[in-house]
């Protein structure tokens, strides 16, 4: 009899896909065959592979960095607004002993400053000291400064809206940042103060009281008795200091301390 060639290609098919079906039973068969005493024997065998292997405690690198970053929150405390440390080494898990784990950090405090910084670190195991390392970590920082919202020029008068506050990097911690627009509101700028640069103590001062060229009020007091004229400033100055002034109807440069806005007071 000629069998169709269809026909042998189908049986072929169902025989490539039924051999691996048919030797996984053999195989479970084969297993279910075995003696219990040896199956048993064999399991407690793996268990107790399983049982003998020591458990692995580790130390990770976000807990050393967790740890710096306490000892550095207390560290600049109402010096920055914001601390942050990144653990640069180790960066792989260290194997340690089960039990309690606590770590005692240590720095040189705020002399070391910014930037890459080593810290030791003391691991206790159980309340008893095990092991010391030194972990290194960059440390940054920043704050909140007053920067100007406008270009200020020299001399100019600040007020409120000239000025606004950002969240600025910080290099160093000596920085002298102003960080309370209240310090620089009056004030007038020493130099030209750009836009969003943030303002330093050295940049401003109190704003002149007279200036150059102003006509003033001279008093001139003596003893109890006191008069006022008409000066021309030839100095300009702040509250609290000496200017040259001019008595308009005399002609006469005088020396004479201010006391307030166009106001300067000359004692004999």
């Amino acid at each position: 009899m000629i069998v169709p060639r269809s026909l042998m290609q189908s049986a072929l098919a169902a025989v490539i896909c039924l051999g691996p079906l048919t030797a996984e039973a053999a195989s479970l068969q084969q297993v279910q065959a075995m003696p219990a005493g040896e199956d048993s024997s064999a399991h407690r065998s793996v268990l107790k592979g399983i049982e003998s292997r020591p458990t692995v405690y580790q130390l990770h690198p976000d807990q050393i960095q967790r740890s710096i970053l306490q000892v550095l929150e207390r560290e600049m405390v109402g010096k920055v607004r914001a601390i942050h440390a990144v653990v640069v080494d180790p960066l792989d898990p260290m194997k340690i002993p089960s039990g309690s784990i606590e770590l005692r950090v240590s720095s040189n405090g705020l002399e070391e400053g910014l930037g890459r910084r080593v810290f030791h670190v003391q691991v206790n195991m159980n309340g008893q000291p095990w092991q010391t390392i030194d972990a290194i970590a960059d440390v940054s920082a920043s704050i909140d400064a007053v920067v100007p919202t406008r270009v200020i020029q020299i001399d100019s008068v600040i007020d409120a809206e000239d000025v606004t506050v950002h969240r600025i990097k910080l290099t160093d911690l000596d920085h002298q940042l102003i960080t309370d627009v209240k310090d620089v509101i009056g004030k007038s700028a020493v130099r030209p103060l750009q836009t969003n640069n943030p303002i330093r103590l050295g940049m401003i001062k109190k704003p002149y009281a007279i200036r150059k060229g102003d006509r003033v009020s001279i008093e001139a007091r003596h003893g109890g008795l006191s008069i006022q004229v008409v000066g021309l400033a030839k100095s300009s100055g702040e509250i609290g200091q000496t200017a040259t002034v001019v008595n308009v109807d005399s002609g006469k440069e005088l020396r004479a301390k201010i006391v307030g806005p166009g106001a300067v007071r000359v004692e004999y």
